[in-house]
């Protein structure tokens, strides 16, 4: 492992490259960590606790590893005054940690709403021609207010921002009438992998195997132009997850979002 300084049982890891080798070249840090880091991770058995901006800018911590391994790397933070600590870092707002080992971590590090459990998989398999593809167009800035106005209506959780970003690919399908009732975009992540996100049917046309044909399409486009896709889905949505797995995702990480509380946040004397 390069670059990296034993403290007091914890590693300190200051590389991309360090903690591909951490993690035996996990898919999420491979795809979704930004490079160079956002700040230093630090490992402890299967455990690791590293800084990760997320597309929309916001600092925070991503906590992977076994529950027992991250409940000690998470007491061997807080109990020591480590340099490049971020559980110490105030512009650290929120964890995301693995799901098995998020109630060993929130018995250590105290975690607050709002948050959220979601998931994360990718592919590097072109999935199969399906055929509502075909009703599949191109969508472009001219396009930006249906765009909207659909995932307002359907989809109001997405983190999805129409021509935010550089490089952005719409696809959508319209109606007879003209109106847009499906979309969906291929981005980018902070790291440069591809990500699809907006996925979105308008309700009266669910089922029809719309929402198929939109991540397909631009799925076979980012595998064919980077040879790998990532998403990222709300854990509620059993279709979705259906979706996902039938057009060939995998690797899949399953996440627990919240706020962090940190230490200097809680009452004078307060234990957690």
């Amino acid at each position: 492992m390069t670059d990296a300084t034993r403290r007091a049982g914890a590693v300190i890891l200051r590389t991309h490259a360090d903690l591909l080798a951490a993690t035996g070249g996990d898919a999420f840090v491979r795809y979704d960590l930004a490079d160079p880091l956002d700040g230093p991770g630090w490992a402890l058995g299967s455990a690791l606790i590293v800084p990760r901006r997320t597309h929309t800018r916001r600092l925070g911590l991503v906590v992977l590893g076994s529950a027992a391994d991250v409940a000690d790397l998470a007491a061997e933070l807080t109990g020591h005054d480590h340099a490049d600590n971020p559980l110490d870092d105030p512009q650290v707002l929120h964890a995301t940690v693995e799901r098995a080992a998020f109630e060993s971590f929130a018995s250590v590090v105290p975690l607050t709403d709002p948050g959220g459990d979601w998931e994360w998989m990718c592919t590097h398999t072109e999935p199969p021609l399906v055929d509502a593809e075909a009703r599949v167009r191109p969508l472009d800035e001219s396009d930006e207010a249906d765009i909207r106005t659909l995932l307002e209506v359907a989809n109001a959780r997405t983190d999805a921002r129409p021509f935010e970003t550089r490089g952005q690919r719409w696809v959508g399908v319209r109606d007879s009438a003209g109106t847009l009732v499906a979309c969906g975009v291929l981005d980018r992540t902070l790291s440069g992998a591809p990500i699809l996100e907006g996925i979105t049917v308008r309700a009266d046309q669910r089922g029809t195997g719309l929402g198929l044909a939109v991540t397909a399409a631009l799925t076979r486009a980012a595998v064919r132009s980077d040879g790998c896709c990532t998403l990222g889905m709300y854990s509620d949505n059993d279709v979705a997850r259906r979706l996902y797995h039938g057009l060939g995702y995998g690797d899949d990480h399953i996440w627990s979002s919240r706020r962090l509380v940190h230490r200097t946040d809680l009452p004078r004397g307060a234990a957690h």
